[in-house]
């Protein structure tokens, strides 16, 4: 049976130091030489995971993106796209802005556009760098559709962004969906997950599919809940770990596993 594989990218397949281990690009190639899948399935944009991919030359097929609200394959053809209209998500922006020492992120379609710590930012790789190309407050009021916004507070608490995830599931329940990622808020479509992310695109492609999946933190878990083997890694939280069936140090572990 063929077979497709979703991993995570930070914290699972790279970290701040790059990719995790070497091995891990040498079994994707080797996993899609024998005729299966494998797809990114992250929080990221299009263009956060781009750069991700274009820095470490990770091949791939497809990419499901901001937690299953965006898939695109290897061409860069939109599959599904499910977007948070602009009222509403200018409204959440505004009512994040309300707290202070919050880090506030969306993407334009071409960057990511971030406050953080009060200055408008954009994110290169691995993180925020300063700009004066934008103006955080000028550029979400123009943005008629949100594929993601992220919150982060500055303390790397989540005692404020999950207060902002309840009023978020209160005010705009069916419409917007605030998922904890680590210590990041991401706010997506509603109904949109990894999880829904990796069925939908199995749907697409209508071929009979046995699923691989492997994460590092609680926005995997709706991937866990679905695939047909979950792997997760011995490090991360048992809150984590306990809806995987298997945990491994890497990724190439799963994909040994899946070769067998």
């Amino acid at each position: 049976m063929k077979k497709i594989i979703f991993s995570d990218m930070d914290g699972t397949i790279v970290d701040y130091k790059g990719v995790r281990h070497p091995r891990d690009k040498e079994m994707i190639q080797k996993l899609r030489e024998n005729g299966h899948y494998f797809a990114f399935c992250t929080g990221r944009n299009e263009k956060e995971a781009q750069v991700l991919i274009d820095t470490y030359g990770f091949p791939y097929d497809f990419l499901v993106l901001n937690n299953g609200a965006h898939i695109v394959n290897q061409q860069g053809k939109d599959l599904f796209r499910e977007q948070v209209p602009g009222n509403i998500g200018k409204e959440i922006i505004q009512h994040c802005l309300n707290y202070e020492n919050m880090n506030i992120s969306f993407y334009n379609g071409k960057h990511t556009i971030g406050l953080v710590n009060g200055k408008t930012c954009l994110f290169h790789l691995h993180g925020f760098v300063e700009t004066d190309l934008y103006n955080f407050h000028e550029e979400y009021p123009k943005m008629n559709e949100f594929d993601i916004i992220a919150l982060a507070q500055n303390d790397k608490k989540i005692n404020h962004i999950l207060n902002i995830q309840n009023h978020i599931k209160e005010m705009y329940g069916e419409i917007a969906l605030g998922t904890l990622n680590t210590i990041y808020l991401d706010i997506t479509a509603a109904n949109c997950s990894k999880g829904t992310g990796i069925t939908t695109l199995c749907n697409l492609l209508n071929e009979d599919l046995q699923t691989y999946c492997i994460g590092d933190s609680f926005n995997d878990i709706s991937m866990f809940k679905v695939a047909d083997h979950p792997y997760s890694f011995k490090h991360v939280d048992d809150e984590i770990k306990k809806h995987s069936k298997k945990q491994v140090n890497f990724v190439y572990e799963l994909l040994e596993d899946a070769l067998l």
